[in-house]
């Protein structure tokens, strides 16, 4: 197991919607997105997050292959040799988890929703790699939802579908700190979270015309699911000591002889940031994140 000296928060704000598939149908929805077995939380996979960092970082770095082998790990697409020792990476990413949610509402466009659940899930993270601050975990029942944004917002909200009475304004100082984009930010039931992402995410219909008929080709008409914009999610990295000599090969060695785990930080958040492209469509301008970077403590 690598040592994780240095730990840092990759912040994800979605530009457009975004397609992190899970590659089954189990409804009417032909390509849903990856949920988290236990909670069905919308989540990007840490593979995912991963391959999409290291593409990234291959195209506005590529340049020195060996340096890509040895922050994320050899692979041949990279030119690392067959007959080599695979080399694990020095970067360890986890999933993208989804913090705040975004519903459309009748005071605003729309309310980014978060709930008890998911702050408790962040604290423990926070905690994990060596913040101190913490957010404030109230308990909330039924309808009920707290203010803890930035903006104040009182009385009765609609929520899609559904109504929540809006308690009390709660700036929440940790929330303000590490999130100051979530301006009107509602703490709901976990109920009413688990409500809005399961039954409020984008679906897009899909199709392919025949040239000759001018219309759909036989099976090419499908629904695809889409986490919308302006959902924001987080993704834990922890960077370790890298020593050129692991790689089993001297000319690596030689140029890449000690990399440090402050290094190792450098070169990734100065190249992988701004904005990157995670899961499919591509080419259809989907996926696209604002990247920002937050130093976590010591593990």
């Amino acid at each position: 197991m690598l040592k994780k000296e240095l730990c840092a928060i990759g912040k994800l704000y979605a530009i457009s919607p975004a397609h992190a598939g899970s590659g089954a149908a189990t409804s009417a929805v032909d390509l849903p997105i990856q949920r988290e077995r236990h909670t069905e939380w919308p989540q990007i996979q840490a593979s995912g997050v991963k391959g999409a960092f290291r593409n990234h970082f291959r195209r506005f770095n590529g340049k020195d292959q060996d340096l890509i082998n040895l922050i994320f790990g050899s692979d041949v697409q990279d030119g690392w040799a067959k007959s080599m020792d695979m080399l694990p990476g020095a970067v360890s990413i986890s999933d993208a988890r989804l913090l705040a949610f975004p519903v459309r509402s009748n005071i605003a466009p729309f309310i980014w929703v978060t709930c008890p659940a998911v702050l408790k899930r962040l604290n423990a993270d926070l905690a994990y790699i060596g913040f101190k601050p913490k957010a404030d975990v109230e308990d909330i029942q039924k309808d009920g939802a707290f203010s803890i944004g930035n903006l104040e917002i009182n009385g009765q909200v609609i929520l899609e579908d559904a109504v929540v009475n809006v308690i009390t304004h709660h700036e929440d100082a940790c929330i303000k700190r590490l999130f100051p984009e979530l301006e009107r930010l509602l703490l709901v039931s976990d109920e009413i979270y688990r409500y809005a992402v399961t039954c409020c995410t984008e679906v897009q219909t899909h199709i392919k015309i025949d040239e000759k008929t001018g219309t759909a080709d036989d099976g090419a008409l499908w629904y695809q699911e889409y986490l919308p914009a302006d959902c924001l999610l987080y993704t834990l990295v922890h960077y370790s000591h890298r020593n050129g000599a692991e790689s089993g090969d001297s000319g690596i060695q030689a140029k890449l002889a000690d990399l440090k785990a402050a290094t190792i930080r450098q070169y990734v958040e100065e190249t992988i940031c701004g904005y990157v492209q995670i899961g499919g469509d591509e080419t259809l301008g989907k996926g696209i994140f604002e990247l920002t970077w937050m130093p976590g403590g010591d593990a």
